[in-house]
């Protein structure tokens, strides 16, 4: 039985941090890059928010080992599109409506 749950915990922590960016790849990004280039830095994205004219999308990014903490193993990051092309990212520290408008 202790080997049963040793293994699903093993694939349930696979399949949390499968879903995670490694910090690094956030570092490639910059502005006027496209949505493919993006996505193949950083991968499908968790979620999306959209305004007239703007779309954000967010991604998990798992901490740097010397960063981590055990409540806080990674960070939102945010990545905006104007026309298709990166205007801003960034760590999502603010409110998604004052990204959004670019407050």
């Amino acid at each position: 039985m202790k080997h049963h749950l040793a293994l699903l915990s093993t694939i349930l922590l696979a399949a949390l941090l499968g879903a995670c960016v490694h910090g690094d790849n956030v570092e490639r990004l910059h502005a006027g890059m496209s949505r493919d280039q993006v996505q193949a830095v950083l991968g499908p994205s968790e979620s999306s928010a959209y305004s007239p004219g703007k779309d954000c999308s967010y991604y998990t990014v798992l901490k740097d080992f010397w960063q981590r903490t055990p409540w806080t193993m990674s960070d939102r990051y945010y990545v905006c599109f104007i026309d298709g092309k990166v205007e801003t990212f960034g760590r999502a520290d603010q409110s998604s409506a004052a990204q959004m408008t670019g407050q």
